[in-house]
This record gives C-alpha cells, sequence and structure tokens, in this order.
C-alpha cells in the first residue's frame, strides 16, 4: 500500500468484526489516513456492515492497511490507536502503547479484571491521554432523552427500572463456530456480563451512584459454555435522595432477540425498544408519545460515535464515553459476578 506523509498515523490492534467496523467508519470520514494494523489472529473473515461475510479473509494489504509486527509498532509514532482485540488484552495493550501518548480508544469492555485498570489511569492523566471507551449507546440522541426526562423531573421520581438483552450467542457472529469466540470463554474475558454491559453502563449513566449489586446466574442452557450464559441482576441506585431498584436481565439463550428499557415513574412510563429503535413516553393520563429512531441502519450509531470520537481527538475534549465510566461499568459488572459467585449483595465502594 501507499503511505502518505502527510497524513496522520493510526493503528488498530485486532481486526475482528469490531475492528473492522470501526476500520471502515473511519474510512468514511472527510479526514484521511495512514492505517497500520497488529493482528494475531489473521483468519477473520471480511464483513459488511451488516456483519455478513463478503470474503473468506479480511487482507489488509487488500483493504489499505499497512500490517506490522508488534515489535515495530512500538518505535512508530501513532495519532490515534484503537483497541479492538479480546477483552482480556485491552488494558495490556493499552499500558504498551500508553507511553507514546497517543489518543487511544478501547473497545469495551474496558477489561476483564481490575488488574492494571490504576496504574493505566495514573499514566493516562501523566501523559494527558485522550481516552475513549467503546459504548457507543452513550451516543445514542434517546439516551439523552431520557436522562433528560429523569434530570428534569418530567415524570417524578422514579420507582424501578426493567432493563433487557437477550441474544442467542450461536446467531451473534453466525460466521464463526461460537465457541471459538470471546465472548463464549473465560480467559478471553467473555461471558454474558461482561459481553452486554452496555447495558451497566448506561443504566449507570442514567441513575447515577449505584449503592449495591446482587445477581444470580450461571449456566441453564445447553451450549457448553465455560462462562455464565445468564445473569439476573438488581442493582439499587439513590439519585436526589431516592432510592430506587433497576432489574437487568442478560443473556445468551433466547433465540427471539429482546433488548429493552423500561422505567416506571411515579407520574408514567418510558419504554426504549433498542430492537426496534423507537422510543415510547407515557404520563400519568396515559397519553403517549412514540419517538423513531433517526438512524437508517445499525451501523449509523457507531459511525456517530467514530465522528464524534475523533473530534474529541483533535480538539483536545473528553469523549462522552470515556476512561471513568469504562472503569465504572466494569467495576459493576464484576461486582455482579462476585455477587454471583458468593450469591452475597456486593457493597459498591469508590465508584
Amino acid at each position: 500500500m501507499l503511505l502518505k506523509n502527510n497524513l496522520k498515523n493510526i493503528l488498530f490492534i485486532g481486526l475482528g468484526s469490531i475492528g473492522q467496523r470501526h476500520f471502515r467508519n473511519i474510512k468514511r470520514l472527510k479526514e484521511k489516513f495512514n492505517i497500520f494494523a497488529v493482528r494475531k489472529k489473521k483468519n477473520s473473515p471480511k464483513l459488511n456492515d451488516k456483519n455478513i461475510v463478503v470474503s473468506k479473509k479480511f487482507l489488509s494489504n487488500k483493504n489499505g492497511i499497512k500490517e506490522i509486527s508488534e515489535k515495530l509498532s512500538e518505535k512508530m509514532n501513532f495519532y490515534s490507536i484503537f483497541i479492538c482485540n479480546p477483552s482480556n488484552m485491552h488494558l495490556t495493550s493499552s499500558l504498551l502503547y500508553a507511553k507514546k501518548k497517543s489518543n487511544i480508544f478501547i473497545e469495551k469492555p474496558l477489561s476483564n479484571s481490575l488488574d492494571n485498570v490504576e496504574k493505566f489511569k495514573r499514566i493516562v492523566k501523566y501523559n494527558k491521554i485522550n481516552c475513549a471507551v467503546g459504548f457507543q449507546l452513550r451516543y445514542h440522541p434517546f439516551l439523552k432523552k431520557i436522562k433528560s426526562i429523569i434530570q428534569n423531573n418530567n415524570l417524578g421520581k422514579i420507582e424501578k427500572s426493567y432493563i433487557r438483552n437477550s441474544h442467542y450467542l450461536p446467531y451473534h457472529h453466525k460466521y464463526e463456530n461460537y465457541k471459538k469466540g470471546y465472548a463464549a470463554n473465560n480467559s478471553l474475558g467473555g461471558g454474558v456480563i461482561l459481553c452486554f454491559t452496555h447495558e451497566l453502563d448506561y443504566a449507570n449513566f442514567l441513575f447515577g451512584k449505584p449503592k449495591e449489586v446482587f445477581c444470580i446466574g450461571g449456566n441453564r442452557s445447553n451450549l457448553k459454555l465455560d462462562v455464565e450464559d445468564f445473569a439476573n441482576i438488581k442493582i439499587n441506585y439513590e439519585f436526589r435522595k431516592n432510592n430506587f431498584p433497576v432489574y437487568i436481565d442478560l443473556d445468551f439463550i433466547e433465540k427471539i432477540q429482546r433488548r429493552y428499557c423500561k422505567i416506571i415513574f411515579k407520574n408514567g412510563e418510558i419504554y426504549w425498544d433498542l430492537k426496534k429503535d423507537t422510543l415510547s413516553i407515557k404520563n400519568k393520563n396515559k397519553k403517549k408519545l412514540l419517538l423513531n429512531s433517526k438512524f437508517k441502519n445499525r451501523n449509523d450509531l457507531f459511525l456517530k460515535q467514530i465522528k464524534e470520537v475523533m473530534r474529541n481527538f483533535k480538539n483536545k475534549t473528553k469523549a462522552r464515553s470515556n476512561l471513568d465510566n469504562g472503569i465504572s461499568s466494569l467495576k459493576i459488572a464484576l461486582a455482579a459476578k462476585k455477587s454471583m459467585k458468593t450469591k452475597k449483595l456486593i457493597k459498591i465502594n469508590n465508584f
């Protein structure tokens, strides 16, 4: 491939499904870049925006990417680095490149443990690194709308909320054996809690400071996984001295995909259907307002995220989804896992 000296360099660590998605969206930007990649797994198929295979292998050189070794990458300078390898490797890779003072985008979750989290946080602060984390729902207008309703007390106090994400794991990436993917393997940072941590992250965004977590979960399918395939999580929140529960149900089992957020207020109700991409708002008089998303397809939200993140990097401003909420959502996920294992209520400290 032809590299241009007048263009900024971007490095991708991993080019699986999410790495390819971010790469395609980077290519759609007005500003052009030299793209490099470090890849350990080189048999990933080439996918389109619908995660449909268009070619048996994603060949870097055929897609305008210069593939390099990790050793060589450590000697180079990069404007931005996209960490898109398995979850258990996220912080290892991030620490490796943090010394370069490059902008860093880390795909969610931040990690599968709290090991090295504080160390990475200190380096990011010391080197003044702009760090974004891949929770694209933070960029959805409906999430902002719901937050505004809560903040302005339009429907009164929150009484409770129900959040659900059900997606049959073999349907997740139909092009691969689900048993070999990171979601199905504990050693790679899999399991339904970490894989569906979007729900934990946007719950924190909407409801504020979590007080305690209780989780029942494990394996109840015939998928033969070494990770939990379902988790029923209860998080107790406090917002403006109002205490209320949020129930989050996650699973790899249901063959009919369901994804929604229902919030019951004293004077109304909100129902966000993430699959249909609609938002229903009802007041105490049962008057209903139904909003339809302006996004034409699933990738539009990912593209919006990348556009805004790249503006953050350029203007040196903090991303909507950043290291702070990346750490917070990881703490909640790990607290849920601990509760599931110990069968005890876990209090959230130092959130």
